[in-house]
């Protein structure tokens, strides 16, 4: 099996494996990253995301629940913790590095599909 640890550092292992659910939620934790001061309702996110609302509604819920985003009167704003805020800086960072973002990518959808072999 490929060292996806070894490329990717334990720390963005561990929040890879605890926080990134899906490829959706890759999406919304880079697109709050790029944009840290951005309020969007569901609808807002799903239009900039190009998705549907429905399809949103449980990452956005995982991630409230994983307190990196608050959802407050409909609206989602990016709160994470500092030290969370430094763990999706470097999995953003990952994303950057061809070789990283190539294990990450397997990370994700070994995740997602853990039974298939890889």
């Amino acid at each position: 099996m490929y060292d996806l640890e070894g490329v990717l550092g334990p720390e963005v292992t561990k929040f890879v494996e605890k926080h990134v659910r899906s490829l959706l939620t890759w999406d919304i934790l880079v697109f709050f990253y790029r944009n840290p001061d951005a309020v969007l309702d569901l609808d807002g996110l799903a239009a900039r995301l190009g998705r549907k609302r429905e399809e949103l509604e449980p990452e956005v819920a995982a991630l409230q629940d994983a307190r990196i985003l608050s959802v407050a009167g409909g609206l989602i704003r990016y709160k994470p913790t500092p030290e969370m805020r430094q763990a999706i800086a470097e999995f953003v960072r990952g994303c950057q590095d061809r070789n990283r973002r190539l294990a990450l990518i397997a990370l994700v959808l070994y995740r997602i599909a853990p039974h298939s072999e890889m």
